[in-house]
């Protein structure tokens, strides 16, 4: 019975991840990987539909075959987690998680370790028992995951708010961004209808894929920015997403540049 309820809990974060990724539109998704048949658009669907099937398998599969299951998907999972690490991952949607960390590593790591204890303790082959705890699972990890965005988004509001609040005048910014991010994509886009005073304010640098930004901006995700003074020093925290970073473009002050 213990062994079915463990079972059950690794198909709940597999449900919610391909969930969010098959209802996310491609093109708005931060994918890592660049090349080859897992590449974006279609990578995060082919993913998302194995994550699924995964769920699926290790709800009906009877005795040791469903942790065995298990086992094998939490260790991909974990060597896919430590090879991403520092880059931004669609893992649950456009949820705002942070970027790939060693959190991300040690809970998958630790799910591969709950299917070696269900693999120990025998066969089990309770199929009503186990969808019902899969269904469980599912609802707390989406919760979770639905608290963690929010959160995020209040963050990225605050600092928002710090920026257009700051008393030291912003005179350029310096931002960067990624070739293969969709969100860089969409700044630029935003950055390219301003006035030109502004726009020629701001000093981009697009990163390679082993890059990273300097100082704080190395464990933030792209697209990120620092403000600058007259002098070329930084003011006030480096920001990341499109709201932050575009808010912290509307506070240069133009006239410095006319």
């Amino acid at each position: 019975m213990l062994a079915d309820v463990l079972v059950a809990i690794l198909a709940g974060p597999l449900v919610v991840s391909g969930v969010a990724k098959l209802a996310a539109p491609a093109g708005k998704l931060s994918w890592p990987i660049r090349s080859g048949l897992l590449a974006a658009p279609h990578g995060p669907r082919l993913i998302a539909v194995a994550e699924l099937v995964g769920a699926v398998l290790l709800v009906v599969v009877p005795g040791r075959f469903a942790a065995v299951g298990g086992l094998v998907a939490y260790l991909a999972l974990t060597g896919v987690a430590q090879a991403l690490r520092g880059q931004k991952c669609a893992c649950f949607g456009l949820a705002r998680l942070a970027s790939v960390s060693r959190t991300h590593v040690l809970v998958n790591a630790a799910g591969a370790l709950v299917a070696v204890i269900a693999l120990l303790m025998g066969p089990g082959a309770q199929m009503a028992l186990r969808a019902g705890f899969a269904v469980a699972a599912t609802a707390l990890i989406t919760g979770v995951v639905l608290a963690l965005d929010r959160r995020a988004r209040a963050i990225e509001a605050a600092k928002e708010a710090r920026i257009v609040e700051r008393a030291d005048a912003v005179y350029t910014v310096q931002l960067y961004t990624s070739e293969s991010c969709p969100s860089c994509r969409a700044l630029k886009k935003l950055v390219a209808g301003m006035e030109p005073a502004r726009r020629d304010a701001v000093a981009e640098t697009v990163l390679g894929r082993d890059d990273a930004a300097p100082g704080a901006m190395a464990e933030m995700g792209v697209p990120c920015a620092q403000g600058l003074d007259a002098a070329g020093k930084p003011v006030g925290e480096p920001v990341s997403g499109i709201g932050s970073v575009k808010a912290l473009i509307n506070s240069i002050v133009v006239t410095a540049h006319a």
